[in-house]
């Protein structure tokens, strides 16, 4: 028989068991089950202290319990309150049938485990709802887990990128620069930590789009893992280079403006102050086009004006430059000229594109255009110089018959012109 004052000494509950009776209960386990004194347990069925829902177990047969080493239940207190409890059963050595039962209070490590549960499941939430892709990766690499957000970012299925290298997101020649880079900062060489870096990011079809990096450190012993924050900025760049290309480029046309103009001009200037040579500034002003704007609208007047900066385009070279600065004014860059006259050739392109007619609604359009030239270094040698120069060569034209060009000094002589007909205006001094 066991010595009941040992087991008066356990925390837990511990009673002895004939024919599922009680016939010992220690104190632990009188007040674990709210009874006033343990020997209110005496000749009990321990079945009633077990919530119904689990009796069928007790019923099943206390040797089978006694094979399994601890069984979750919920027992029943006095009060009729309840409690998860976590029971081992025991034979006990002897003549007669008798079972030793212990049982603990496990309440406070279930609601522990629950709530562990629950916030597991609510971070899991939060990270399956994100639209950044969360990813960690350890110093060799090799990706250890990656939200959904990472799968519909680069089109993986689910769990397909745990275990592979992170080259497989970024390119497989990203994976000596991966290496090298983690390399220096587990060395203490580089800062990788904290900073946002741009990079690209290939999908699992090939594609690629922009993306933003952020990566932090977590140490956990001797090792470290490395979480990531991958963000898709295809969307940013697009308005980035909207807002760029408003800033530099004239929204009817399509056309440089002004300020790419005077860009292209400078970078344009410099060049041939470093190489020598000259560059042609060829100031372009409609003639008859007020009149289309006054008889058929200003939206026939945009379609002509886009027409036109598609045939000036057509006249220069990928070198040169076409803009349009003013409401029916151009200005064309010829860079690196051997000889004046090949801006004239220039000038009498853009005279012969525009003599055909452009067609708005059944209307025939007709515009020609006063052209002013002047040559760098010959009329000037600053970008004002120049662009002053060409204007009031182009004026010249106007006060002439217009649809025309001359340059702002000198004479070309006609023999560097190669014209199959006659210039559409003389060439004026």
């Amino acid at each position: 028989m066991l010595d009941h004052e040992l087991l008066e000494l356990v925390s837990s509950l511990v009673c002895i068991l004939r024919d599922g009776d009680v016939i010992f209960l220690n104190q632990a386990g009188a007040k674990l089950l709210g009874l006033v004194d343990q020997n209110d347990a005496l000749g009990a069925a321990f079945v009633e202290f077990v919530e119904s829902d689990y009796r069928f177990l007790v019923e099943a047969g206390w040797e089978l319990l006694a094979e399994e080493d601890f069984l979750p239940l919920k027992l029943l207190r006095r009060d009729s309150t309840l409690f998860e409890a976590e029971i081992r059963v025991r034979p006990v050595p002897g003549p007669d049938p008798l079972f030793l039962v212990e049982a603990r209070d496990i309440s406070k490590f279930v609601r522990s485990a629950a709530a562990l549960r629950e916030r597991e499941e609510r971070l899991q939430g939060v990270l399956s709802s994100v639209a950044e892709g969360i990813i960690t990766v350890d110093e060799r690499g090799i990706i250890e887990s990656a939200n959904p957000a990472v799968d519909r970012m680069f089109g993986h299925a689910k769990g397909k990128l745990v275990g592979q290298h992170i080259s497989t997101l970024m390119g497989a020649e990203m994976r000596e620069q991966h290496n090298d880079m983690f390399a220096r900062y587990l060395a203490g060489a580089s800062k990788l930590m904290g900073r946002s870096v741009e990079s690209i990011g290939y999908r699992a079809d090939g594609s690629s789009f922009p993306m933003e990096i952020s990566v932090s450190e977590l140490r956990y012993g001797k090792g470290r893992l490395f979480t990531g924050v991958l963000r898709d900025i295809s969307e940013r760049k697009e308005s980035e280079d909207r807002i760029k290309r408003l800033a530099h480029h004239d929204t009817l046309t399509g056309l440089p403006n002004r300020n790419l103009l005077n860009d292209r001009i400078s970078h344009a200037l410099a060049r041939v102050r470093r190489h020598g040579g000259r560059m042609a500034l060829l100031y372009v002003d409609l003639d008859k086009f007020k009149p289309i704007n006054d008889t058929l609208g200003h939206e026939a007047g945009d379609a002509v004006l886009r027409e036109v900066a598609l045939r000036l385009n057509h006249c220069i070279r990928s070198s040169d430059t076409v803009s349009r600065v003013g409401g029916d004014e151009f200005v064309v860059v010829v860079e690196e000229i051997g000889r004046p006259g090949e801006a004239a050739m220039v000038a009498r392109k853009i005279i012969d594109t525009l003599a055909t007619p452009i067609y708005y609604h059944e209307h025939a359009c007709q515009v020609g255009a006063s052209i002013g030239i002047a040559v760098f270094p010959d009329d000037g040698n600053t970008m004002d110089e120049v662009c002053k120069a060409a204007d009031v060569a182009m004026y010249r034209v106007k006060h002439s018959g217009r649809n025309g060009f001359c340059f702002y000094s000198g004479t070309v002589p006609t023999e560097e012109i190669d014209f199959a007909d006659e210039p559409a205006a003389a060439q004026l001094n």
